[in-house]
C-alpha cells in the first residue's frame, strides 16, 4: 500500500502595511489630562506599559485599506509565485469592512485574483493563528496549493472613543478599565503559505491552542446605539492570564516538538511586562525575543506578520532555526507554534 507523504506547511513570503501617522503615548496621557483627573501618572503608557508610540490610519480607514496594501507585498516578495495559484484567501482581522460579504471578497477583487476560496475568520488578537491553521489544513487536504492569509487592524477607533470618554470624565474605576484601549495600534499584515518539498525540513511543526472562555467580559467592545462604541480593557487580569497559561503551556509544546529550547521566539505584543515575562520561559533567551510593542504598541492580529517580518529583516535568522510562538488573543484563546525556518 503507498502512503502519501503529508509535507509540512511553509511560510513563503510576508508584507506588512504601516500608517504614516504617529501619535505618542506622553500626548495621549496629556490630552486625557490623566494624573489630574484619574491619578494616572503620564507616563503610565511609555515607561509602565513600554508603548512609546503608534501608529495611526485615517478616522474613515476601513480594514481593507491597510490588508491590501499588505497582501500586494506579500505577493511581489512570493518568489515564482503566479498569483492566480493563491486558491484560499482568509481575513482575519477583528472587524470587516462590512457584515456582507466578506472582506476577504474586497481584497481578491482589489487584487484581480480568483481563489476558489475567500472568507473571513474572526477571533480577536488570536485571528492570524487561527487563520495560519486552517489554512495549513487546507492544503495538507489538497485543496489548495497556496493561501494568502491577511489582516488590517484599526483599532484606533476604539482609541478614538476612550480618548472622548476619558476627556469628558468618567469616574475611576471605567478610566482604569478603559484605559487599556489606548495601548493598540493600526497595521496590515499579510502571509503567503504552501506545502513545503518532502525533502525540505522548513515549516510549521505543531500549533498548540487552548481556550479560556470565562475572561470573555475582561477585553471586549461592541458599537453602542449612538453608534459609538462601548466596553472595557482590563489590562491587567487579561495580562495575567496570557502569561499564566502560556507558561503552563509551555513544557507540553517543546514535548510535543521534541525541541529542548527555541532560537527565536514570536509573542503577542501587549507591553513591557507581559513581554518580560514571557522571556523567561522554558526554552527561551531574553536575546531571542522579537519586539514591536515599543513603536506600534498592541497591533492585535497583525503581530504576527509583522515581527515575522522584523525577525527575517533584523536578526541573524537562518535554515533550521527553531522558531517559537506564544499568541493569545480576548476571550481568551491562548497558542503556541513551532515552526522551522
Amino acid at each position: 500500500m503507498n502512503h502519501q507523504v503529508i509535507p509540512k506547511v511553509k511560510i513563503n513570503s510576508v508584507g506588512t502595511f504601516l500608517p504614516r501617522e504617529i501619535v505618542r503615548s506622553v500626548d495621549l496621557m496629556t490630552e486625557i489630562d490623566s494624573e489630574n483627573r484619574y491619578d494616572i501618572p503620564n507616563n503610565w503608557l511609555s515607561d509602565v506599559m513600554g508603548i512609546e508610540e503608534r501608529r495611526v490610519a485615517p478616522a474613515d480607514a476601513k480594514p481593507s485599506d491597510l490588508a491590501i496594501p499588505a497582501a500586494r507585498e506579500a505577493i511581489e516578495l512570493c518568489e515564482g509565485l503566479d498569483p492566480q495559484d493563491i486558491d484560499l484567501i482568509i481575513f482575519c482581522g477583528i472587524e470587516r469592512d462590512q457584515p456582507e460579504p466578506a472582506t476577504a471578497h474586497t481584497i481578491q477583487n482589489a487584487l484581480g485574483l480568483n481563489a476558489d476560496h475567500a472568507f473571513d475568520v474572526a477571533n480577536a488578537c488570536f485571528g492570524f493563528i487561527d487563520a495560519m491553521q486552517i489554512a495549513s489544513n487546507f492544503i495538507k487536504c489538497g485543496v489548495v496549493k497556496y493561501a494568502l492569509i491577511v489582516t488590517g487592524e484599526v483599532p484606533s477607533k476604539v482609541l478614538r472613543a476612550a480618548v472622548s470618554s476619558l476627556k469628558s470624565g468618567v469616574d475611576i474605576k471605567t478610566a482604569r478599565n478603559i484605559i487599556g484601549a489606548l495601548s493598540v495600534g493600526d497595521a496590515g499584515g499579510a502571509a503567503i503559505i504552501s506545502a513545503t518539498d518532502v525533502y525540505d525540513s522548513s515549516g510549521f511543526e505543531l500549533f498548540n491552542i487552548n481556550c479560556h472562555s470565562s475572561y470573555v467580559d475582561k477585553c471586549m467592545y461592541k458599537q453602542s446605539e449612538d453608534g459609538g462604541f462601548e466596553g472595557q480593557m482590563v489590562m491587567g487580569k487579561m495580562a495575567g492570564a496570557f502569561i499564566r497559561y502560556n507558561h503552563r503551556l509551555i513544557d507540553e509544546t517543546l514535548g510535543k516538538l521534541g525541541w529542548d529550547k527555541f532560537d527565536w521566539m514570536l509573542t503577542h505584543q501587549i507591553g513591557k511586562k507581559p513581554f518580560e515575562k514571557l522571556s523567561g520561559l522554558q526554552g527561551v533567551r531574553p536575546s531571542s525575543m522579537i519586539k514591536t510593542f515599543d513603536k506600534l504598541g498592541n497591533i492585535t492580529s497583525a503581530t504576527f506578520p509583522v515581527n515575522f517580518k522584523k525577525l527575517c529583516e533584523e536578526n541573524a535568522v537562518t535554515t533550521g532555526d527553531r522558531i517559537g510562538g506564544c499568541f493569545g488573543g480576548s476571550g481568551i484563546a491562548i497558542g503556541q507554534f513551532g515552526y522551522t525556518f
